[in-house]
């Protein structure tokens, strides 16, 4: 991932405003200098990283060390970029002068760039120094073009589950009858199986059939995963079957909410999916209070998947456990071959017959597990070459189910069709288990984290979301939802055995850390050689992150309550649910960050500094309630690409809409929330503001997200 890092830093750093001011001739010189250092490095990167992966330990020091190299020229380039920006937008008298002249502080500045961007190019003479003692290949003829093109084939909604559903056809049918059967009395359905063999595409295309929606009054679906909080899941319910998505529930004690679902129900004819139930004493949590699931004595059902027996046995009420059986081996062809060899595809391919031998052998060493087929046929499929496969047949590894997966997941993620999707496939890492991703908020984290690139036509969105549908016809991420006016791609989440081995590759390559019990030390080594200067956490309780001051990305899900440090490279703070300490005092200073995301986190105070945030993209607020004043110095950043507000206040008064249209160029959507009576009240002088700044400025507007 050095190589990762070396051409994002590349593509950015091309991108910036001080490569075409007139700045200090020796600082511009030295600019120009560092970036061809840089591309230097990417030429032979290539080189340096199949070393690593054999296993030199001294070549993965070299990586580290190409990577800080980078990382520190981007930072003092955008240093001086800043403040060329700083200087446009200062007005009057001194803004003039700036503009024209260097003012002392300026020039103070500029010697430091200077300095750094020295230190920085002696870095790099080091490196190539201690490649040469490494015997590692200096090819300036290597081609560093990183294309990416998708797949011509034509794109299906819901195709996903679809393939994923043969072999399934007579279990979907079984367990559909089994839940609108006409026992009265409540019971429990349970698909028990290991994984990655399709336990939870059944669930959801039983779920979604349109004989259990006619049959049922109401459906719930939550995802249990081994680390839960019954209340969550309890909240999580009663907004599905209710409807009701404000703040009230989600201030309700565990008890009171409990006894809402049960009062609701006890009406209806209901079917609640519990999906991934990991420990027997799950039931137990979720009743502990209240019984939440009443016997209304009208056919009501709890369909629940697991990987474990006990657990499918374990719940004190009617129970059939329906074992999901591994697919014989004609049916794991008809998978594979789906993927591998779809329809639009055959007509192109000279000796089909020939791919046809390989694939069955290929597919019965797969052992009938559905993951296993998909995510294989989805590389093959990208790669129709006889000898690939004939190759990939006789170094099959006869390992476990989970080693044989492993090797699976690598091929594939090696075979993605450059750097940018394979940062974008770790990142993943940095999600919890099971969590449903919502597709705009990632591609602004991805685009906030410089793994789009630009494309010719494209804007930086309509890549992130070809990517996006690239992992899904790989197999590598699985498709919740679509949207209904575009047909994109909505919503995703990853298999466990994915999210697994991308935490894993994640740190071992230093790309990502993940803690999930204690702060731990943000940017600290993930392995022995390595440093990830990016961090996720969860479930932390009121800790200071004691973080290295290089990190450039911090993402926290359900920290009861943080203190932030001095981060002054941070490009990325994305935290849900959480009391933030300190934020006011240590946001101004993260001049290069590019999203900051805060949801559902209490004591948030915006500074009038939210303006010299120069680089910022994206802000989003939503379901956080503001202790302060929106400043007005947050128009002043002229890359806002997306703004979500809620639970305001109080405004500040809003500029004139003229300047915002002048100023908001890259502006492409935004979003208040006015949902209560005060927010609605303070706003609404805004609300004008809003149409006549905003509206012609806003472009493509993204969809609100669902309420989590």
């Amino acid at each position: 991932m050095a190589q990762s890092a070396v051409n994002t830093v590349l593509g950015s750093v091309g991108n910036l405003a001080v490569q075409e001011t007139t700045f200090l001739c020796a600082v511009n010189l030295e600019v120009g200098l560092l970036k061809e250092e840089l591309m230097r490095l990417q030429a032979y990167l290539k080189d340096v990283d199949s070393k690593w992966r054999s296993g030199n330990a001294r070549v993965a020091v070299l990586l580290s060390q190409i990577r800080t190299a980078a990382y520190e020229a981007q930072n003092v380039i955008e240093a001086a970029d800043y403040m060329e920006k700083r200087n446009r937008l200062k007005k009057g008298f001194m803004g003039a002068i700036s503009r024209y002249a260097r003012l002392p502080n300026d020039l103070v500045t500029l010697r430091k760039i200077g300095v750094e961007i020295q230190r920085v190019k002696r870095k790099i003479k080091e490196i190539f120094a201690c490649a040469q003692n490494l015997n590692i290949s200096l090819d300036n003829n290597v081609s560093v073009k990183d294309d990416f093109s998708q797949d011509d084939g034509p794109i299906h909604q819901n195709s996903e589950d679809d393939v994923f559903m043969v072999g399934f056809e007579d279990e979907h049918k079984e367990i559909v009858d089994k839940l609108v059967d006409n026992d009265y009395l409540l019971s429990v359905v349970s698909i028990v199986a290991m994984g990655g063999a399709g336990k939870t595409t059944l669930a959801r295309k039983v779920y979604t059939s349109s004989r259990v929606k006619e049959h049922f009054d109401t459906l719930a679906w939550v995802t249990v995963s081994q680390k839960f909080k019954g209340v969550d899941l309890l909240k999580d319910i009663m907004k599905q079957i209710t409807g009701h998505k404000d703040e009230s529930v989600d201030q309700m004690k565990e008890y009171e909410v409990g006894k809402k679902i049960n009062e609701f129900l006890s009406q209806k004819r209901y079917l609640v999916v519990l999906d991934d139930v990991w420990e027997t004493d799950t039931w137990e949590q979720l009743n502990g209070m209240i019984t939440v699931f009443p016997d209304a004595t009208n056919g009501s059902r709890v369909l629940l998947t697991t990987r474990k027996e006990d657990v499918a046995n374990h719940v004190q009420m009617p129970t059939y456990v329906h074992p999901l059986k591994k697919l014989d081996e004609e049916k794991s062809w008809q998978l594979f071959s789906s993927k591998a060899l779809p329809t639009y595809k055959r007509s192109a391919i000279h000796d089909v017959d020939e791919f046809e031998k390989l694939g069955r052998r290929l597919a019965k060493k797969c052992d009938g597990l559905p993951l296993a087929l998909g995510v294989l046929g989805g590389y093959l499929s990208k790669n129709l070459n006889a000898q690939i496969w004939s190759d990939i047949l006789s170094d099959w590894p006869a390992t476990k189910d989970g080693q044989m997966m492993s090797v699976i997941l690598a091929r594939s993620y090696k075979d993605l069709p450059n750097h940018h999707l394979r940062s974008c496939l770790l990142y993943f890492a940095a999600f919890p288990e099971d969590y449903e991703i919502y597709v705009p908020d990632l591609i602004e984290l991805w685009i906030a984290e410089s793994f789009i690139p630009h494309a010719p036509n494209h804007t930086l969105e309509e890549t992130a979301h070809n990517y996006v549908t690239e992992l899904a016809q790989r197999s590598l991420v699985q498709v919740v939802r679509r949207s209904t006016a575009h047909g994109w791609i909505e919503t995703i989440r990853i298999h466990d055995i994915l999210h697994d081995w991308c935490i894993k590759e994640a740190k071992q390559d230093g790309f990502l850390d993940t803690n999930n019990k204690t702060a731990g030390q943000a940017g600290a080594s993930s392995s022995d050689n390595l440093t990830s200067y990016r961090f996720s956490f969860q479930t932390l309780s009121d800790q200071i992150l004691p973080a290295t001051p290089n990190v450039r990305s911090l993402l926290g899900f359900e920290p009861e309550a943080v203190s932030l440090p001095k981060l002054r490279f941070l490009r990325v703070l994305c935290i849900e649910k959480s009391t933030l300490k300190d934020f006011s005092n240590v946001i101004g200073g993260c001049i290069h960050i590019r999203l900051l995301r805060l949801r559902n986190c209490e004591d948030v105070v915006l500074p009038s500094s939210i303006g010299k945030l120069l680089y910022l993209q994206t802000i989003d607020l939503r379901c956080t309630d503001l202790m302060s004043v929106v400043p007005s110095s947050l128009w002043d950043i002229p890359t806002l690409r997306h703004v979500y507000l809620s639970s305001v206040r109080i405004f500040s008064p809003p500029p004139p809409a003229r300047s915002v249209r002048l100023q908001l160029k890259e502006l492409q959507s935004f979003v208040l929330d006015l949902a209560s009576p005060i927010s609605r009240a303070v706003a609404r002088p805004y609300t004008r503001w809003i149409r006549d700044s905003l509206g012609e400025c806003q472009g493509r507007r993204l969809p609100h997200p669902r309420a989590r």
